[in-house]
């Protein structure tokens, strides 16, 4: 292990965020920061800003005039956004477009936020939120759950990372952004996932719902977060559940029933309710089970003393005796 002092050129926005790079690339301190200037321009970008009529600002870099030039059909980035890519320390020029910042932004988040900063710009399409900074609203948490599910999720991350920042800015069309613009789809797995998760939270009015069963989502009954993607069923599945009969599933009941059919205790909101059915727990209601019909087999009858058997040896001699008589007369008629 050598003492020799070693240099590494950093982009951050105080010593502090430096110092913090040099320890993520596992350099042990003192460290000593000192400031540097960056790239000037080239004359092929003075030459390009010339040519499109822009006023290059006195000690402008070389990024500085790229993003003049980027910029100049472009919007100007919501002061969150800014913020946004500032807390997480991402590098950009003071004159960037929204454009480019939402690209660069997106690119550069680590997984989970990019997931959670995916369904926050499906969340402000839909809702027509102004707010843009994801770290500072009010429903932050909600959103850092959808991360939570996607993070188990290959192939909701991979529909993730087919966006580009850019996507972000409005889903399905692009009213009221600049013509360049391109708007993200809204058939991906990545869309209709969030989609459907912002239904499961958030009600017609996109405030919070109140969670079901005691503070638990359907989507984390088993204490564990799923993710959403199998609720989502294709269309042609739609399409042929459609066109198939449902039988009904209704049970009439009174209170002279023993029995609950089974079925009856899993759908009790189709149940035609009787008085008190709702207040007794499931748990002591009879299951119902179909009474088995007796197998009928032929029966032979048994004589129950002596009397009844001498009757019946005696009635089985008669039987034959008259038959052989029978049989005996019919011979001589045809013999005479």
């Amino acid at each position: 292990m050598t003492k020799r002092m070693r240099t590494l050129d950093v982009i951050a926005r105080s010593d502090v965020a430096a110092k913090q790079r040099a320890i993520s690339k596992k350099l042990l301190p003192p460290f000593i920061c000192e400031e540097i200037d960056f790239e000037p321009p080239s004359e092929k970008l003075l030459e390009e800003a010339v040519l499109q009529g822009i006023a290059v600002p006195e000690n402008a870099s070389g990024d500085d005039v790229n993003s003049l030039i980027e910029s100049k059909n472009d919007i100007a980035p919501p002061a969150g956004l800014i913020a946004f890519a500032e807390r997480w320390d991402i590098y950009f020029s003071q004159y960037i477009g929204n454009k480019a910042l939402f690209n660069i932004t997106f690119k550069n988040l680590p997984q989970e936020s990019s997931s959670a900063f995916f369904v926050f710009s499906v969340y402000k399409f839909l809702s027509k939120d102004k707010k843009t900074n994801l770290d500072t609203h009010p429903y932050r948490e909600i959103f850092y759950k959808f991360a939570a599910v996607a993070a188990n999720d290959t192939r909701l991350l991979r529909s993730i990372a087919n966006y580009k920042g850019e996507n972000l800015c409005a889903f399905g069309t692009t009213e009221g952004l600049p013509a360049d613009y391109k708007a993200g789809g809204v058939r991906t797995i990545a869309y209709k996932t969030a989609a459907a998760f912002i239904e499961e939270y958030f009600d017609d009015n996109y405030q919070p719902r109140a969670l079901k069963d005691s503070g638990q989502s359907q989507l984390d009954k088993s204490g564990q977060e799923k993710s959403i993607l199998s609720s989502i069923t294709p269309a042609s599945t739609v399409k042929s559940e459609k066109n198939r009969e449902i039988s009904p599933a209704v049970f009439i009941l009174s209170k002279t029933d023993t029995f609950v059919p089974t079925r009856a205790i899993e759908l009790k909101n189709k149940i035609v309710k009787i008085p008190d059915l709702e207040n007794k727990a499931a748990a002591d209601l009879p299951i119902y089970s179909q009474k088995a019909e007796p197998v009928r087999t032929p029966m032979r009858y048994e004589p129950t003393n002596n009397l009844e058997k001498k009757f019946l040896d005696k009635s089985g001699c008669l039987a034959m005796l008259a038959v052989l008589v029978i049989i005996v007369v019919i011979i001589v008629f045809l013999l005479f």
